[in-house]
């Protein structure tokens, strides 16, 4: 009997790969939401910072 399994459709060759730049999708975003500045509306008044 054939094996029904396609060696060339295999997912888990590559898995490792996967995970690394599911890591770095994920520090990406950590380190953008870390460095989010939002500037103050004051309108013309100076609250000392």
């Amino acid at each position: 009997m054939r094996p029904k399994k396609n060696l060339d459709k295999d997912l888990n060759r590559k898995s490792g790969l996967y995970f690394v730049l599911g890591l770095v999708v994920i520090l990406v975003l950590i380190y953008i939401a870390l460095e989010w500045k939002t500037i103050a509306d004051t309108n013309g008044f100076d609250l000392g910072y």
